[in-house]
């Protein structure tokens, strides 16, 4: 997993939101075996469980549009970044006038 501190830039916030993501997406798959266990036993009433997983699985999609909204703003801030500190470092004699 990813790890995330004050230090880490927007790709490893994207890669730990896919990260967790990718762990709750093993979640759900353990969770779904024990219903279909629960359910081959003769199991019922299992409704909740099944809510539930839905849920997580929702969590799942929002954790990875996040993922990748971040990394597309991220980038759209670096290169809007980069673009102002080339115009602001050029001098006159770097664009043709002088």
């Amino acid at each position: 997993m990813a790890a995330l501190d004050g230090d880490g830039n927007y790709e490893y916030a994207a890669a730990a939101l896919r990260d967790a993501a990718s762990d709750l997406e093993q979640l759900l798959g353990t969770h779904r075996g024990l219903v279909d266990e629960f359910e081959g036993h003769g199991w019922t009433g299992l409704d909740g469980l099944d809510s539930a997983g839905t849920h997580v699985g929702a969590v799942i999609d929002n954790l990875a549009l996040a993922a990748e909204r971040i990394g597309v703003g991220g980038q759209i801030v670096r290169d809007a970044l980069t673009s102002n500190n080339m115009i602001t470092r050029a001098s006159k004699a770097s664009l043709g006038h002088g």
